[in-house]
């Protein structure tokens, strides 16, 4: 009876040994899934950031085309972009024809233009890449069903802001505050969309452009 026991015993012992094991191996491949799983999904933000960062700086690229050029386009506009006049330029950004996303400096003491400004398509107070400039740039939207791959879910937009010159590249040398002496800088806000909508990427840049283009009133 004494051995019977023993038996029993160390046949129990074992069962709890080998389940005590069994929990530590599945605690184990759970914790090596999840982190398998954190490190997929911070590699796919990290390429949805990149496809939208490379989408707001090719729409800077478009920006910069369609403010100074060369651009032989039928719907340029290079006339509009005069560091002296901006007259075609609209308080919370025009929508009309070729003024579509050109925007008013702002009064002192208000948020400029960008941070107010509706990018979305609907608005039409935005300028998409390839509007005025004739370029393309693939995106889902525009791939009609296509395979979409790493593509930006639409295509990137800017608009342009005009902003008042308060000075040149000389030391000590301010501008005439007369209005007839106000030169502007033009501001270009750029947003680019990743493979999701909700992942966007913002660049700005400010463009110079001290003489007109040609075939435009200097």
């Amino acid at each position: 009876m004494s051995c019977t026991v023993c038996r029993r015993a160390s046949g129990g012992f074992s069962l709890i040994v080998v389940l005590l094991m069994l929990l530590v191996v599945t605690v184990l491949a759970l914790g090596a899934a999840q982190t398998s799983l954190v490190s997929e999904r911070g590699a796919r933000n990290d390429r949805d950031t990149e496809v939208a960062f490379q989408a707001a700086e090719a729409a800077l690229l478009d920006a910069e085309t369609d403010v100074l050029g060369p651009n032989l386009h039928s719907r340029q506009r290079l006339c509009l972009f005069s560091s002296q006049d901006v007259s075609a330029f609209g308080a919370g950004c025009a929508a009309a024809g070729n003024r579509r996303g050109l925007c008013a400096p702002a009064e002192p003491g208000t948020e400029p233009a960008w941070m107010t400004a509706d990018f979305s398509a609907d608005a039409g107070r935005s300028v998409a890449f390839g509007d005025f400039t004739g370029q393309a740039y693939l995106s889902a939207d525009a791939a009609k069903g296509a395979y979409a791959g790493a593509l930006p879910v639409r295509a990137p937009r800017y608009i342009v802001e005009a902003v008042r010159s308060h000075g040149g590249w000389k030391a000590d040398h301010l501008q005439d505050a007369s209005a007839s002496g106000t030169r502007y800088l033009f501001r270009v806000t750029a947003i680019g969309y990743g493979t999701r909508e909700e992942t966007q990427v913002v660049l700005q840049t400010v463009l110079s452009k001290p003489e007109a283009s040609p075939g435009c009133p200097s």
